[in-house]
């Protein structure tokens, strides 16, 4: 038996501050997606507003039942995302440590 297996992946880069946080908000989210990979590699920094995106993001996939995966989020970024709850929220198994593991992840837990 074969699983239709759908995801959508993007790479996020440069700090995700105050003027950077709308890219957030303009990933597509189709409904026929099952996970949303979010690379985060070229992410030194992350601000308050993005973190809002990020959260809104969150409730976006819920609706949609899609799961949400990060690939590897820096030092930064990923201090303030567990400060604000976001880590527990989305997950820690679904933070990895590179996009392979991100994606080998997201195939594993949409079958």
């Amino acid at each position: 038996m074969s699983t239709l297996f759908i995801q959508h992946h993007y790479e996020i880069t440069g700090p995700l501050f105050f003027g950077a946080a709308d890219a957030i908000e303009h990933i597509v989210v189709k409904d026929f997606t099952t996970c949303l990979v979010l690379r985060m590699r070229s992410v030194p920094a992350i601000d308050s507003t993005a973190m809002n995106a990020l959260f809104n993001l969150t409730k976006v996939c819920e609706n949609k039942g899609i799961t949400l995966v990060f690939s590897h989020v820096n030092e930064q970024p990923m201090k303030v995302m567990e400060k604000a709850g976001f880590v527990e929220l989305v997950g820690r198994e679904n933070f990895c440590p590179n996009i392979s593991a991100a994606l080998a992840h997201a195939e594993e837990i949409s079958i």
